[in-house]
């Protein structure tokens, strides 16, 4: 059977004489404080063909990696890498502690072993994160770079993944996530890259985006998809007003066909913020919704 060529673009970078391969790196701490548990490595800024800048790629890989040649392993991509595993990294010094929740739960058998790709965030975030222009208030349009981001990340990036790595490049052992902004994209790439991600992670979606399109856009998701949806109740500048319109969220994606505790998860954080803290309690939860442990038949003597 002839092997599947990949993208021009991802051969060019896996060349070995190529210059803008971006290497994996054994992480290696810095002066700063880190906060990193587990085996990871580092691709410094991986280019694209499709977005403004480059930015670096970390890649986490679970517990039997190293023991077992032959197992291949889901895949998570997160927004916002920077954030999700290390202090000295993150927004504010404060991570979601994906890495330590992976362990934990590995270690507890209630989690599948997976690979989690943290996906730097760039200068340009607020375009790459959004599918749509806004006109703010100042009269300034922002955003809708979001079909760009889509392209970088499902044509350059996940095929870059699957070649180096051993993972199950099947939808049905992809998922995305994100929080803000980072939903957002989320979402979108549910809809419109369906047949890429099955599980999409939304932690306190940022719905109000171009007036709240993204409740429009509801009636072109299908099913079949894990889909996360959380918020804080102290969201926003007027929290009340943050909740009504995540319900109506979650009212629409019922009405899709989705329900909830089945191919959908709905956590309403009461006290919550939107901050890395608050997503650092619930992200756990949405890890073991994604991936859950399934029970091992025991062999039974004849």
């Amino acid at each position: 059977m002839k092997k599947e060529s990949l993208p021009p673009a991802i051969e060019a970078l896996l060349a070995p004489s190529a210059s803008l391969y971006p290497q994996a790196e054994d992480w290696k701490p810095t002066q700063k404080k880190h906060s990193l548990s587990g085996d990871f490595r580092l691709h410094r800024q991986f280019p694209s063909a499709y977005l403004n800048y480059a930015r670096d790629i970390i890649v986490y890989l679970p517990p039997g990696y190293k023991r077992t040649r032959l197992r291949r392993y889901p895949v998570l991509y997160m927004h916002d890498g920077n954030n999700i595993f290390d202090t000295a990294t993150s927004f504010a010094g404060i991570e979601w502690q994906v890495d330590e929740h992976v362990e934990r739960l590995v270690k507890a058998k209630q989690l599948e072993e997976i690979i989690v790709v943290g996906i730097y965030n760039s200068p340009d975030r607020e375009f790459e994160y959004t599918w749509t222009p806004m006109l703010q208030a100042d009269g300034v349009t922002r955003g809708g770079d979001g079909r760009k981001y889509a392209r970088f990340l499902t044509e350059e990036l996940k095929p870059f993944i699957d070649h180096v790595y051993r993972t199950r490049p099947e939808p049905e052992y992809t998922g995305v996530a994100g929080s803000s902004l980072g939903g957002l994209i989320s979402f979108y790439l549910g809809i419109y890259y369906r047949h890429v991600y099955s599980r999409i992670g939304m932690l306190s979606p940022s719905l109000w985006w171009n007036h709240y399109q993204i409740l429009e856009e509801v009636q072109a998701l299908d099913t079949g998809l894990k889909i996360w949806v959380d918020m804080g109740t102290e969201e926003g500048a007027s929290p009340e007003e943050t909740i009504t319109w995540t319900t109506r969220l979650v009212a629409r994606l019922e009405h899709q066909g989705y329900t909830c505790d089945q191919d959908l998860r709905f956590w309403l954080d009461y006290g919550a913020q939107h901050n890395e803290a608050a997503w650092a309690r619930r992200v756990g939860e949405m890890l073991l919704f994604f991936y859950p442990r399934r029970p091992t038949l025991k062999k039974t003597k004849i």
